[in-house]
């Protein structure tokens, strides 16, 4: 006998069958509807744990998770959304792929009400919880026993709002087993002595509870946006219908950290969202899966002046997409991962 099983044969039976090793846990990933912050992260967000994405205004937070919902609703998985921002669009939302008929919303906005309504989806063990976002919750205090808004002159309470996240997060942590969780955040400033730090809401117990962190930041000036045609009927416009963004890897508990990627997300033109094959072509170039001669592009016989046409050949014929891609993987491992 080993000296674990010479120690379990000393418990009572009732204890020692409650007992696992580590080897026996598995960290199930769900990919992202990015290509590249899905590899960054080592595979995608993990069920069972939480996961937080902040990030400047307009930085597609809302967006990226939108689309992840609905990559996971088509395999199968129940998704719940939690709207505390009040700004949840179905018809947006439907236009980034999401089956509003199978998504459960919660509308509630004070952190109390809104643990009242996840606890029994995470006890339920349902696959996905977005809250979007902390930095709208309401604490709970600011509330009164008749159920409105105390006076602003009661809501003067230092440090309410990260004790409020801080219980939510608590009350979730304590019953989760298999829900991967995501909260979304806006940023806020954090003044040291000697700079200015831009940080999520929720204090830091929003920080150390997050198995994985993501910084999302872009741009919205106007020489940053991407510029193509819109359409409006039969009329077509020149604006801005895009623009770059950059994700960082602040932790991960689950893989490399400090990772790297850039995407482009689109809200306006012939298709909207991330553009998820235009970082797979970005990525075929580094590894040379494709090749690039001045503004020629090459896959194998194949071959495209200027990258719109390489991009719009993929987006068209999927199956060369996945050659694409475990390409990439044998390159990246020397494996195929089948």
């Amino acid at each position: 006998m080993t000296n674990l099983e010479t120690f379990l044969a000393g418990l009572d039976p009732k204890t020692a069958k409650r007992i696992k090793t580590a080897q026996e846990t598995e960290v199930v990933r769900l990919p992202l509807a990015s290509y590249g912050l899905t590899k960054k992260l080592g595979g995608g967000i993990a069920k069972g744990r939480i996961t937080l994405v902040y990030g400047n205004q307009s930085a597609g937070k809302s967006l990226l998770l939108q689309e992840s919902v609905a990559k996971w609703q088509k395999e199968g998985l129940v998704c719940a959304w939690v709207d505390a921002e009040g700004a949840y669009d179905k018809e947006w939302a439907a236009k980034n792929g999401v089956n509003n008929d199978e998504l459960i919303l919660i509308h509630s906005k004070s952190s109390g009400r809104i643990e009242e309504e996840v606890v029994p989806l995470i006890k339920n063990k349902i696959d996905v919880l977005v809250i979007d976002s902390i930095s709208d919750i309401m604490p709970e205090t600011f509330i009164g026993k008749d159920g409105e808004m105390n006076e602003q002159v009661n809501r003067k309470q230092i440090g309410a709002h990260a004790k409020a996240i801080t219980s939510l997060i608590n009350g979730m942590l304590f019953v989760n087993e298999e829900t991967a969780i995501v909260l979304l955040s806006q940023t806020t400033t954090k003044i040291e002595a000697t700079y200015v730090q831009m940080i999520p809401h929720g204090g830091q117990k929003t920080l150390f509870a997050s198995s994985q962190i993501v910084r999302l930041t872009s741009s919205n000036t106007d020489d940053k946006q991407i510029k193509g045609e819109n359409y409006i009927g039969n009329m077509v416009f020149t604006e801005p219908i895009g623009r770059r963004v950059k994700a960082f890897v602040e932790k991960n508990k689950l893989g490399k950290q400090h990772g790297v990627c850039e995407y482009d997300i689109y809200y306006a033109g012939k298709t909207t969202g991330i553009d998820y094959v235009g970082e797979v072509v970005d990525e075929a170039i580094s590894y040379e899966v494709l090749e690039k001669r001045g503004g020629w592009y090459y896959f194998g016989e194949t071959k495209w002046q200027g990258k719109a046409g390489v991009i719009e050949h993929f987006k068209n014929t999927p199956e060369d997409l996945k050659i694409v891609e475990k390409e990439i993987l044998i390159r990246e491992t020397g494996e195929l991962d089948e």
